[in-house]
């Protein structure tokens, strides 16, 4: 017989029979081949896999499905046209199980801004161009959902444009909480940032009163006011600090800590770190009104204002950030959307700006745009065909198999499964 040679079968599998399969551990992108010979992940981002502790001759799958960028879980720009009616605004944002805040402006008339939050409640209504205080109003935001938040009629004028923004309640991100002013100073506040407060927006519900801002680059002896364009001021002396776990309010007036008065606090994070989602910092314009500003990664939404004077100016990359297109706001007016701005050039590290006014200092809010999922493969992997496949998109799995035979020196990569469902 033509096939008539002796062989050694080794570890065979028989045809119907079960394949043993151990699912092993992905982690911080290593595959660990100790630990099994399948893996799933959900990486997001860009991801950079590396193999470690192969056998002599070893084969693998890993299922790869494309998550969520961090930053689109926490954060999104949502703009809609409203229909005279209630409508859903799906953004991806849990503030249901989360928790958070929505931030509604109407776009193309003069119209007070809206700031909804998780711990005041849906009705709820702040208006940060205004001293007012709450208002109570069922026809604004309907519900908050697990990917993002109903609109009344209210918030939904039939033809007109609305810019949404929502922040999701995570560490080193943003946080929000209710108290209660004791009259008294050393007021300590607890609250869940876990890191250093950038940005601490106060503002009293009860009564009328100014929206106070504490911003980390102004200090703890002066603050600066949301809903008016004036200098950041100080009461005198040491007016509050911040930890990663606490604020402490070192005075007893109606504006932060009045006896009796309730009160709505938002921190916003200060994240250098590369992967950071947020910072909060400040530049200083040259001669020419220009300043340029590195974050290490592009912003897709800041809010910057003067220390010694000027509006809130409120720009984000869905409305438009680049020069000659910017679509501003302000977050201390009502007038509609202004455009043509010159607005926020962005590169892949940060943005410039020019303010029209020359060597003055402003303080900002950035947040990093969401990137694309990319996976970079270790260069030891040889694929089929040459090219290494390209990253599932979000909610997609693709399977991928990878064998060795010199001991992870070297690898042959097959993507053996596209889109499944």
């Amino acid at each position: 017989m033509a096939n008539d040679k002796d062989f050694l079968l080794k570890n065979a599998v028989e045809v119907g029979g079960p394949t043993k399969v151990t699912l092993g551990t992905v982690t911080s992108n290593n595959i660990d081949l100790a630990t099994g010979n399948y893996f799933a992940d959900t990486p997001s981002g860009t991801s950079t896999y590396t193999i470690s502790n192969a056998g002599d001759v070893q084969s693998f799958q890993l299922e790869v499905t494309g998550g969520t960028e961090e930053v689109a879980q926490n954060f999104s720009t949502t703009l809609y046209t409203g229909n005279g009616s209630t409508q859903t605004i799906t953004n991806g944002i849990d503030l249901d199980g989360e928790g958070g805040l929505v931030w509604i402006k109407e776009r193309n008339n003069v119209s007070d801004h809206g700031l909804f939050d998780t711990e005041r409640g849906k009705d709820y209504r702040l208006r940060s161009n205004t001293t007012n205080s709450q208002t109570l109003n069922s026809g604004w935001v309907t519900s908050f959902n697990s990917n993002g938040f109903g609109v009344g009629s209210s918030n939904s004028s039939s033809g007109s444009d609305y810019a949404s923004w929502t922040f999701r309640k995570a560490p080193n991100f943003f946080t929000c909480l209710t108290y209660s002013g004791t009259g008294a100073t050393g007021h300590t506040i607890n609250h869940d940032l876990g890191c250093e407060v950038g940005t601490l927006i106060i503002k009293r519900t009860d009564a009328v009163n100014n929206w106070y801002v504490h911003h980390r680059s102004v200090g703890g002896t002066q603050h600066l006011i949301l809903d008016q364009s004036g200098a950041a001021t100080s009461y005198g002396g040491t007016e509050l600090t911040t930890s990663s776990t606490n604020f402490t309010l070192n005075m007893a007036n109606n504006i932060t800590n009045a006896s009796g008065g309730t009160y709505v606090a938002y921190l916003f994070a200060h994240d250098d770190a590369a992967d950071g989602l947020i910072q909060c910092g400040s530049f200083t314009t040259d001669g020419s009104s220009d300043a340029s500003v590195t974050l290490g990664w592009e912003p897709q939404w800041i809010l910057y204002k003067g220390t010694a004077g000027g509006s809130w100016s409120l720009y984000d990359s869905v409305r438009g950030l680049d020069t000659g297109s910017g679509q501003l706001l302000l977050a201390n007016s009502s007038l509609a959307e202004i455009s043509g701005t010159g607005g926020i050039p962005t590169s892949s590290t940060g943005f410039t700006v020019n303010t029209g006014e020359t060597n003055s200092t402003y303080i900002y809010i950035a947040i990093r745009a969401a990137s694309d999922l990319d996976i970079t493969w270790p260069s030891s992997i040889e694929w089929a065909g040459g090219v290494a496949p390209s990253a599932p998109a979000t909610g997609e799995t693709d399977v991928f198999t990878l064998s060795t035979d010199d001991g992870g020196t070297s690898y042959v990569g097959v993507k053996t499964a596209d889109n499944l469902s």
